[in-house]
């Protein structure tokens, strides 16, 4: 052993009598070694706990056989469950992940991108943050030749590659739902219009209104509300209205269970009073009081195309991805009793 350092891989070829390129393929499995070497050195490895050095290998190979992901928050189901399909679909090519969260703060999202280059990761996937209005990496990852993926929230303008649902449909089924229901006056709580998602979603949103007839107040859009705390002072706005709006297409879950909340406590029946649409379809949806309508934006299948992609950029994946990539998934409305 060299010293009280940690094990590398000239101790276990010292040990073993052999090279350390020996060694090193051996613990790759490569087959040009006798398949009974390679059963003594990884055997030797797990007995003493060796860990490969991810520096040493990026240097040997030139990748770090790692991804990263940079999620705006990972206390929500939609983040977790594609970081999971993320993973999933990593490791099948043996690829390990790296996860950062910005807090919806664009600093810490350019923090956590300088940290994974100086990792050497491979490639990274990020979904935006809130703050982030005039994102631009490409150049940074470009030069340390990292290929880059957004999902689900991607800047206005991208020319990398993108993982979005087709938010525009998505606005635009909303309204046709209240529309359905007999809704009239619907109003929207927008997220940021800096951010593609979000402001296809008030496209979609403004073109059914317009296609419908129906009349469109900018007193009934609630800008950057996708939060609790803003979900709660929308709805608290609305209920000192005269002309209320009879129908809410919330741009996510969380504000609109606080709308629902508030006006449940004032008297406000949903949707007798007010109908309701969010947007992600969180695992508690379906047990609030009022059961809540949303959109299934199928965040399993973002994670794993997000994933392909980059694997397809690194050459792992026999699947060739020559342009720039703008994949759409498609989402399904999930109708429960705060919109039927």
């Amino acid at each position: 052993m060299s010293g009280k350092g940690k094990v590398t891989i000239y101790d276990l070829a010292q040990q073993l009598n052999t090279t350390a390129s020996t060694v090193s393929r051996a613990l790759q499995d490569n087959p040009r070694i006798s398949a009974k070497m390679r059963e003594a050195v990884q055997k030797l490895a797990r007995e003493l706990h060796y860990i490969p050095d991810p520096i040493a290998h990026h240097l040997r190979t030139g990748k770090g056989n790692a991804l990263g992901i940079i999620v705006p928050r990972i206390d929500r189901n939609f983040f977790a469950a594609i970081i999971s399909s993320f993973q999933q679909t990593a490791s099948k090519h043996n690829y390990q992940v790296i996860i950062a969260a910005s807090g919806e703060s664009q600093q810490e999202e350019e923090n956590a991108i300088k940290a994974l280059v100086q990792k050497k990761v491979d490639g990274i996937a990020m979904s935006l943050a809130i703050e982030s209005h005039d994102a631009n990496y490409e150049a940074l990852l470009e030069a340390h030749n990292i290929p880059l993926v957004y999902f689900d929230r991607v800047p206005m303008q991208s020319e990398t590659d993108t993982v979005t649902n087709d938010n525009f449909q998505v606005g635009y089924d909303a309204v046709m739902q209240f529309h359905k229901i007999g809704c009239k006056k619907i109003a929207h709580f927008a997220g940021t219009m800096s951010q593609y998602s979000y402001a296809e979603r008030f496209r979609g949103y403004r073109k059914a209104l317009e296609d419908l007839g129906l009349p469109y107040k900018e007193d009934w859009v609630f800008q950057n509300s996708i939060t609790i705390e803003a979900g709660t002072e929308a709805a608290q706005k609305i209920l000192q209205m005269e002309d209320r709006p009879d129908a809410i297409f919330s741009s996510g879950d969380f504000p609109a269970i606080t709308a629902i909340d508030t006006f449940r406590r004032k008297g406000i029946h949903v949707p007798d009073d007010i109908a309701i649409i969010g947007v992600a379809n969180e695992p508690f949806d379906n047990y609030l009081s009022t059961p809540l309508s949303s959109f299934d934006l199928h965040q399993q299948r973002i994670g794993e195309m997000a994933a392909n992609i980059l694997l397809s950029r690194l050459g792992e994946t026999s699947e060739e991805i020559k342009q720039t990539a703008h994949l759409i998934v498609n989402h399904d409305l999930i109708l429960r009793e705060s919109a039927i």
